[in-house]
């Protein structure tokens, strides 16, 4: 399993929809007739934070989604935050889409396609969402076919897990896993997610102000590093990788994997060394 680390083995709802999806093979079917396609060995990409455990792509522009693991410190992820991760969408391609992975799974079904999901990362009103799901309805005639088989592979998610349509997306994407994400969460992060307190909740946090191309001061960023809090730090670590300075800085990248290291990251450094 790659870049899975500690947690050894997926969630049991990853394994039922394993077992599901060689059960409905059997009569022709996929779960990648819902652009769901289980992926065991997913290669992340610069973009894929390094604390998110890829467990699906779409099997298009890249699109995939993982679990947030909060650096290592979600217990199970079967109630870890399910990420989408849409690498095309520069500056907003990384967002929140369910509370966990049961969730997910009734989101997919509501939109009778994965990929639509990804459109997620870019709308903020409620009028988009109303849009798309419109948009989704108009089914043309050339992809009746299309619906039909989706319509059946989502029937046999339904009898599997119980799953239930969820009735306003726009509320639960926008409002109710926001809304839990944000309580969660102490300091504020560029690609949305924020971060979690690990050890100090009370602390006064000085964070590092990163921006793309600007230019990083090594000896600024070991200070920084030598004072901070953990918080802080992991706010450093997901700046650096969203602003993609961490690729272009060979030496910025050492000195932030040398930091990852002693806070204990290793399955959070094995992801970064793939590029």
């Amino acid at each position: 399993m790659g870049y899975i680390g500690k947690y050894l083995k997926m969630p049991p709802t990853i394994e039922k929809l394993n077992k599901l999806e060689k059960e409905i093979e059997k009569d022709g079917y996929s779960l990648g007739d819902l652009s769901l396609f289980l992926e065991s060995d997913f290669s992340p990409y610069e973009n894929t934070p390094y604390d998110v455990i890829t467990f699906a792509s779409t099997g298009c522009d890249g699109i995939h989604f993982g679990f947030l693991t909060d650096f290592g410190t979600v217990s199970d992820l079967e109630d870890a935050f399910v990420v989408c991760i849409s690498p095309m969408d520069f500056d907003s391609h990384i967002k929140i889409v369910a509370r966990n992975i049961r969730e997910f799974i009734n989101l997919v079904c509501t939109m009778n396609d994965a990929l639509t999901i990804s459109n997620f990362n870019i709308l903020e009103d409620e009028e988009q969402y109303i849009r798309l799901l419109q948009e989704l309805k108009q089914v043309k005639p050339e992809d009746e076919e299309f619906e039909e088989t989706a319509n059946y592979v989502v029937e046999k998610i339904i009898a599997t897990f119980g799953s239930e349509p969820i009735e306003d997306v726009y509320q639960y994407v926008e409002r109710k896993v926001r809304t839990e994400r944000a309580q969660q969460t102490i300091l504020p992060t560029l690609d949305g997610l924020g971060i979690i307190p690990v050890e100090n909740i009370t602390c006064n946090h000085i964070l590092y102000k990163l921006e793309k191309d600007m230019t990083i001061n090594l000896e600024e960023v070991k200070a920084f590093f030598n004072s901070a809090t953990t918080e802080s730090k992991l706010t450093f670590i997901r700046d650096v990788q969203f602003t993609y300075l961490i690729i272009n800085e060979i030496a910025l990248k050492e000195l932030v994997i040398r930091e990852m290291i002693k806070l204990g990251l290793q399955d959070e450094v094995d992801r970064l060394y793939v590029f």
